[in-house]
C-alpha cells in the first residue's frame, strides 16, 4: 500500500534495464550534436563522459517513479501503486468513433493523431491516464515523456520554465534554448494535464503560451487533458478524444482492486447489492471517480448513497473521522479542535472563494489567507488558522502536499464544497442564476450537483429559462417549412439549439489554423462556446466545426437525469457524403441556419446532414443516451407546468396560521 523504502532504494537498479534502451536508441545516437550545442554558447561546464545519458537517465528515472504512484482519496495520506489500481480505460475519438483500449497504450495512435485533446468531465480518471500513458511510453522504449500539471504554470513559472526544471533539476549547465534544441529532435511526448485547472485570470496568456510552444517543437506528440472548455478551440489541429464511461463490470474491477488494498473487505458485498439496485445507481460506475468514492462511502456506513450528492456528504463524513482504510482502526484528533459541522462552514468558503478565480492549487500563505478570510466571516467558530491547514493535508485529508504547495485532492471536491457553499447562502437564488448567466464552462459541475441540491431553485431559474429559450427558438425557425417531415425538421431544430455548426468544402487540405481562421471570419468568436474543429479525409475534402454552448452541456446533464423533455431516438436517412457535398461550393464557409437557399437545407441532403451533426455531439451515447434534442411539446407542457408552481408559491402565505 505504501511506498517501501527498500522499493526506493532499489529503484534505480529496477529501472536500468527500462531505460538503458531508451538512452542507447534516442539520446546516444545525438551526442555528437548535444555537445557541439553546449560549446557553441559556450556554456562554462565540462560536457563528462556519458554526461547526456547520465542526465536522460535521471529524468527518465523520476519522472517513471513519480508516474509508478497515485495519492487517493480512499486511501489518504499514503501512495497507492497505479499498477494495483488502474482499470484500463478506452478512449474514444469523437468523430470517427475508434477506440483505443489503454492497456498497454498503443504508441502508433501517434502515427495518426499526434495532437490529442482528451476531454470529459469530472471524475472519469484523464490524470490518471497520463500517468499510465507516461509509464508505459518509457516502458516499451517509444519515447521521453514530459508530463506537465498545467496548474502549477502561472507568470513566474512558465511552460517552458517547467519543462526546463524537470529536465535540468540541480545544475545549470545549458540554457533554455537548450531545452527547444532538445525538443526539437522530436522524440518526446508532451503531455499536458489539466488545462481547465488554470486560473481564470491567466488562461488567456498561457493559452498563447501553449500554442506557441507547440508550434515551434511541433515535431513531438502531444496531449491535453481538460474538463469541456470554450479555450479549447484555440488547439483546433489537436483531435478530440472522450473517455469511454465504465461498463459495469469494469467498475467491479475497480472495486474488487480497492478491497485488495483495503485492510476492511466489503467488495463482495457492495457489488452484490449494486447488482440489485436501481438503474440510477448503477449511471454512476461509469465514472471512476465515483466508484472509488461509493466504495469509501460503503465501508464507512454500509449504505449505497442514490444521489452524487450523497457520495460526496458521506466521504467527507468519512475522511473528517478519518477511517483509514489502509491502517485500521487509527484516527488522529484534529488540531484546530473544531466539529465536522464548523469545519465544513470554513471549508465550503474556502472552496467558493477559491472556485470564483478557478485555482486548484496553493502556496501555503495563500491557503492561511483564504482561511482567515473565512474565519473572520464566521467569527464565532474559534480556531488557530495553522491548526486547520494542517488539517486539510492529515486529519482531514481533502488536500495533498504537492512541493511546497497544497491543492484540492480532486478538483470535483473542491466543486462540492462551492456548491455546499452557495446552497446554504441567503442569496443563493441570485447566485445561481449568475452561474448560469455567466457561461463559464468551469461551474458546470456545482451546477450539476446544485441541481440535486437545490432543485426547486435550479427548475425555477435553469430549466425554466432554457425551456423559454428553446420554445422561442423552436417558434422563430423555418418560417417557411422545408420539404422534409416534421420529424426530421424537429431533430434539425434540437440539434441547432445552443450549437453552431459549420462546413466547409476545400480542393486540397489547408491545415485547421486557416479553416478556423476562414470560420472565425463568418461566425466572429463567441466565448461562451466550447468549440472543435474536424479534418475529413473524403473526396473531395472537407471541414466541419461546431460550437457548443454551456446550455447544450446543461441539456445533456437534464439527459442524464431523465428529465422527460426529449425527443424520440432520431432516425436518419443516410446519403453518401460526396453526393451531399456536390451540392456545396469550394472554399465556402457554410453556417447552417434556417435559409432554404443554403445547400444545407436542401430535401435531399437534410436528413444526412443531420447525421453529421449529431456526430458532433456522438459522445453522449457513450453514456448510454441514444439523443437529446429537446422535443418541443414537452418542453412547452413542462413550462406550463414551472409557471404554475412558481404563481403558487408566490401567493402561498407561509406565516399563516403559525
Amino acid at each position: 500500500m505504501e511506498v517501501n523504502l527498500e522499493d526506493i532504494k532499489t529503484f534505480t537498479e529496477i529501472s536500468k534495464p527500462i531505460i538503458e534502451p531508451i538512452i542507447n536508441t534516442l539520446i546516444k545516437p545525438h551526442i555528437e550534436k548535444l555537445n557541439k550545442w553546449i560549446f557553441k554558447r559556450n556554456i562554462e561546464a565540462k560536457v563528462e563522459d556519458n554526461y547526456w545519458e547520465n542526465k536522460f537517465s535521471n529524468y527518465l528515472e523520476v519522472i517513471y517513479k513519480d508516474s509508478l504512484y497515485l495519492t487517493t482519496l480512499v486511501f489518504p495520506n499514503s501512495q497507492t501503486k497505479i499498477k494495483d489500481l488502474y482499470v484500463p480505460l478506452t478512449l474514444n475519438q469523437a468523430i470517427t468513433f475508434e477506440r483505443y483500449k489503454i492497456d498497454t497504450f498503443d504508441y502508433s495512435i501517434f502515427d495518426k493523431y499526434n495532437k490529442i485533446i482528451i476531454s470529459d468531465y469530472a471524475g472519469m480518471g484523464k490524470s490518471t491516464l497520463l500517468k499510465w500513458i507516461t509509464i508505459s511510453i518509457i516502458e516499451q522504449n517509444k519515447g521521453i515523456p514530459i508530463l506537465v500539471e498545467l496548474r502549477k504554470i502561472d507568470e513566474r513559472n512558465s511552460l517552458i520554465d517547467e519543462i526546463f526544471n524537470q529536465i535540468n533539476p540541480i545544475d545549470n549547465s545549458f540554457d533554455k534554448d537548450l531545452v527547444f534544441e532538445l525538443l526539437e529532435l522530436g522524440f518526446f511526448t508532451i503531455l499536458l494535464d489539466g488545462f481547465d485547472e488554470i486560473p481564470y485570470d491567466i488562461q488567456s496568456n498561457i493559452t498563447i503560451q501553449i500554442s506557441d510552444f507547440i508550434k515551434k517543437v511541433n515535431k513531438n506528440n502531444f496531449v491535453i487533458t481538460s474538463r469541456p472548455e470554450s479555450a479549447l478551440s484555440t488547439f483546433a489541429d489537436f483531435q478530440l478524444f472522450y473517455i469511454k464511461p465504465l461498463e459495469e463490470n469494469e467498475a467491479y474491477a475497480l472495486i474488487e482492486k480497492l478491497d485488495l488494498l483495503s485492510k476492511v473487505k466489503f467488495g463482495e458485498k457492495l457489488i452484490g447489492e449494486i447488482k440489485n439496485k436501481n438503474t440510477q445507481v448503477k449511471e454512476f460506475l461509469t465514472n471512476p471517480f465515483l466508484v472509488s468514492l461509493l466504495y469509501k462511502s460503503y465501508t464507512y456506513n454500509k449504505d449505497i448513497p442514490s444521489k452524487k450528492i450523497t457520495f460526496y456528504e458521506e466521504v467527507y463524513s468519512c475522511l473528517f473521522k478519518h477511517h483509514d482504510l489502509s491502517k485500521e482502526g487509527f484516527k488522529r484528533p484534529k488540531r484546530s479542535r473544531l466539529d465536522i459541522f464548523d469545519f465544513e462552514i470554513i471549508l465550503r468558503e474556502i472552496a467558493y472563494s477559491t472556485s470564483k478565480v478557478g485555482k486548484v492549487i496553493y502556496t501555503k500563505d495563500e491557503m492561511l489567507n483564504y482561511i482567515t478570510s473565512s474565519k473572520v466571516k464566521n467569527s464565532k467558530i474559534d480556531f488557530k488558522e495553522i491548526n486547520f491547514y494542517d488539517d486539510l493535508t492529515t486529519t482531514v485529508p481533502i488536500f495533498n502536499i504537492e512541493g511546497s504547495k497544497i491543492k484540492w485532492a480532486h478538483k470535483s471536491i473542491q466543486d462540492f464544497f462551492s456548491a455546499k457553499y452557495i446552497s446554504n447562502h441567503s442569496r443563493k437564488e441570485e447566485i445561481i442564476e449568475v452561474l448560469f448567466k455567466s457561461n463559464k464552462f468551469h461551474y458546470l459541475n456545482i451546477l450539476d450537483l446544485l441541481y440535486e441540491l437545490e432543485p426547486r431553485i435550479f427548475r425555477k431559474i435553469i430549466i425554466k429559462k432554457i425551456l423559454e429559450d428553446y420554445v422561442s427558438f423552436y417558434e422563430n425557425q423555418y418560417p417557411i417549412k422545408p420539404e422534409v417531415s416534421n420529424e426530421i425538421l424537429d431533430e434539425r431544430i434540437g440539434l441547432m439549439y445552443g450549437a453552431k455548426f459549420c462546413m466547409l468544402k476545400v480542393e486540397n487540405e489547408i491545415g485547421f489554423d486557416k479553416a478556423q481562421e476562414i470560420f472565425a471570419n463568418k461566425i466572429g468568436k463567441d466565448e461562451n462556446f466550447n468549440t472543435g474543429a474536424t479534418f475529413h479525409h473524403t473526396q473531395p475534402p472537407y471541414y466541419t466545426m461546431n460550437e457548443i454552448s454551456l446550455k447544450k452541456q446543461l441539456i445533456k446533464i437534464l439527459r442524464i437525469k431523465n428529465e422527460d423533455l426529449f425527443q424520440d431516438k432520431p432516425k436518419f436517412q443516410s446519403q453518401d457524403i460526396e453526393v451531399v457535398l456536390s451540392k456545396f461550393e469550394f472554399d465556402k464557409p457554410y453556417v447552417f441556419d434556417d435559409n432554404l437557399n443554403e445547400p444545407y437545407n436542401d430535401k435531399h441532403c437534410f436528413s444526412s446532414l443531420n447525421r453529421e451533426m449529431a456526430s458532433r455531439l456522438r459522445e453522449m451515447q457513450e453514456r448510454n443516451i441514444i439523443n437529446f434534442n429537446l422535443d418541443y411539446k414537452k418542453c412547452k407542457k413542462l413550462l406550463e407546468a414551472i409557471n404554475k408552481e412558481i404563481i403558487s408559491e408566490e401567493s402561498e402565505d407561509l406565516l399563516a396560521d403559525i
